[in-house]
């Protein structure tokens, strides 16, 4: 167990690549493609300026590539929606707002496939862990591919700000990880929720910093070039 000296206090320690991974919460067509499942469900969401969605993509696809520079491990969770997984609790809340049954991210479909370029490499440290709760801890062995290449921080993103990913954050820094948000790389529908969100997990469990930031502290530690 780590003594007090032993804490990682400051950001540039927590994010040091060699105890660091990425974590993409839910970059998959239903969600965030114009014509998926979900997206449809927001009215015209793609052309709605509110919607943070495709910035966050754009900016995620880049920060994905500037993790592979460093090297450090990068775990993409994969919602899985099929009826089969759901609970009565879980469907009940979706028939309250409104949403068909288990009619998002199926098994094998294309709705639950990775968006565009942001899909794993043929790198050996990058991991799909699927998901059938908000949570990527939940029921999940996140936390065992974790623990087993030596990971102490996690970097948030993906999607929905307020959603899986405040939920993943949550449990994460319940299971003794240090947590650090990527704002810019995390999307919602809504940007008062977004906002909302990032104030409460800036407050409560961690670092809530720019995709910038993190890599300007990797250049000034040479782990990419100035």
């Amino acid at each position: 167990m780590r003594r007090n000296g032993d804490v990682l206090v400051s950001l540039e320690q927590q994010i040091d690549p060699a105890h660091t991974a990425l974590v993409i919460v839910d970059v998959q067509n239903d969600f965030v493609h114009p014509e998926g499942r979900m997206s449809k469900n927001v009215v015209q969401y793609w052309k709605d300026t509110t919607s943070l969605i495709p910035p966050m993509l754009e900016n995620l696809e880049r920060f994905l590539q500037t993790a592979r520079r460093v090297e450090i491990p990068v775990v993409f969770v994969q919602m899985i929606g099929d009826l089969k997984y759901q609970s009565p609790a879980g469907m009940a809340q979706r028939l309250r707002n409104g949403s068909a049954e288990g009619h998002v991210c199926l098994e094998g479909s294309w709705g639950a496939d990775f968006y565009g370029d942001i899909h794993p490499s043929d790198r050996e440290q990058e991991f799909v862990v699927q998901k059938h709760r908000y949570s990527a801890f939940w029921g999940t062995n996140l936390e065992m591919v974790l623990r087993s290449n030596g990971i102490e921080t996690l970097l948030m993103t993906g999607d929905a700000t307020n959603g899986c990913v405040e939920s993943t954050t949550r449990d994460a820094f319940c299971n003794d990880f240090y947590v650090v948000t990527v704002a810019d790389c995390c999307g919602d529908f809504d940007v008062g929720r977004h906002e909302f969100s990032l104030r409460k997990m800036e407050q409560a469990y961690g670092y809530v910093v720019q995709s910038e930031e993190i890599g300007d502290i990797w250049r000034r530690g040479e782990f990419l070039p100035a």
